[in-house]
């Protein structure tokens, strides 16, 4: 399955590359989607697993603040024939106390979450925004755009080239292949298009 995975992204990076050899003498440019490949990293996932048991601290709270109300609700209800006029201002100041406590409990925390997200995708976000940049320093791209959110709902395929198989490869922590092999010379490179397109022999642990 690895073995299919690698030669799959090892095909597609050739693809690209041998478009990008053939635009060579044009101003190209390189698109991706950028959420795509972010949600697609390894360490995505535990970051938003991190989140989610937050959110679930922060929820387990909230109950408990909105059960506490209603029942100072159940309470103000079940004493309003009885409970003196003093006795129900109070009840009812305490009421309105506690809603506005919960709402605002639940603005905070929302807020809360999203800046814990913001920090934990931020390494990642570094991390893909490095390998972009490797990728466009490495094929002379003039730019990289990205096509999320339909930002570029039409991009000329003579102009631009999808660099996300390149830059899957750099997070990886592969090398990236060449744009072109020099013709009538024998590249032993073992990064060369040729060689990344014959698959390595699986070994089998015994």
């Amino acid at each position: 399955m690895k073995l299919f995975a690698r030669f799959t992204l090892t095909l597609l990076v050739a693809i690209a590359c041998a478009t990008i050899s053939s635009f060579a003498q044009n101003a190209v440019f390189g698109y991706l989607s950028y959420n795509k490949i972010l949600h697609g990293m390894a360490d995505y996932t535990t970051a938003q697993e991190r989140v989610k048991i937050l959110r679930q601290q922060y929820d387990k709270e909230a109950e408990y603040n909105e059960d506490k109300f209603y029942k100072m609700y159940a309470e103000y209800i079940q004493g309003q024939k009885s409970f003196p006029e003093e006795i129900m201002l109070k009840r009812q100041n305490e009421l309105q106390i506690a809603m506005e406590q919960g709402i605002t409990f639940r603005k905070e925390a929302e807020q809360l979450l999203k800046n814990a997200e913001a920090e934990l995708l931020k390494p990642l976000e570094e991390k893909l925004d490095n390998a972009i940049a490797q990728v466009a320093k490495h094929y002379n791209l003039s730019f990289v755009v990205n096509t999320d959110n339909k930002t570029y709902p039409y991009i000329n395929p003579a102009k631009g080239i999808d660099i996300t198989p390149m830059v899957e490869l750099a997070l990886s922590g592969q090398a990236l292949p060449t744009a072109s092999n020099t013709p009538g010379t024998t590249n032993s490179n073992p990064n060369t298009l040729e060689n990344l397109l014959t698959p390595t022999p699986s070994v089998e642990n015994k």
